[in-house]
């Protein structure tokens, strides 16, 4: 599914991020970034049935859906500015990616909720 392919995404940069931190003065320490946002966007383009709210839903178990190729690329930032002691991490950066992760994860967490309502009450119509 499109949404837990992203959240696994964010959580991957969530735990890089984190470690950044905790390396902010350790000399020498490169920060590391993760990105996959370009590449989960050209799966779902890759996938069948676009426009439908449950994309996916039927592919999660198939070797060919595009999700499953969904690449999570864990790289050394080499453009941020090294400081004197050789370590390029910022907190100030990293508090603010730290930050826009957790928005995005809220965000797609309450999309998820939502989704799982709708499927949950299009159950009960039918049983009731």
């Amino acid at each position: 599914m499109v949404l837990q392919a992203a959240l696994e995404g964010y959580g991957l940069r969530h735990r890089a991020t984190v470690h950044n931190i905790a390396n902010v003065d350790t000399p020498g320490f490169q920060r590391i970034d993760v990105s996959f946002e370009d590449q989960l966007k050209r799966a779902v383009d890759r996938m069948p049935s676009r426009g439908s709210m449950f994309r996916g839903v039927d592919m999660d178990h198939r070797r060919d859906n595009p999700l499953n190729r969904v690449a999570y690329k864990i790289s050394l930032d080499q453009s941020s500015p090294v400081r004197a002691d050789g370590s390029n991490v910022s907190i100030d950066r990293e508090m603010a990616i730290l930050s826009q992760n957790a928005a995005k994860v809220r965000d797609l967490t309450e999309l998820m909720i939502r989704n799982y309502s709708t499927i949950k009450s299009a159950i009960r119509g039918r049983a009731g």
